[in-house]
């Protein structure tokens, strides 16, 4: 997989020192060729959410650089983990 399309949205400063916990969450897939995964990162001492993102990505063969279709074991695997788009974005 390669990242197609990124955002972030940096909301708060983060320091020296802070505690920081990120999560991510695949949230989209049309089963083939492409993924969608968000995420968030959070410093602990507050629960204050620092950055939230996302990626667009796209199942590429590593040889050749050119898209193809997800082998079993990705589909498998990614598809299984996806969660619905309602999660924190």
């Amino acid at each position: 997989m390669a990242i197609r399309q990124a955002a972030y949205d940096y909301l708060l400063p983060s320091f020296l020192g802070d505690q920081l916990m990120l999560g991510t969450w695949l949230v989209a897939s049309d089963g083939n060729l492409l993924l969608e995964r968000r995420f968030q990162l959070l410093r602990v001492a507050d629960a204050a959410v620092i950055l939230r993102g996302t990626w667009k990505l796209v199942c590429i063969e590593l040889s050749s650089g050119s898209v193809r279709r997800m082998p079993p074991e990705f589909r498998d695997g990614y598809l299984s983990a996806l969660v619905g788009a309602d999660v924190p974005a």
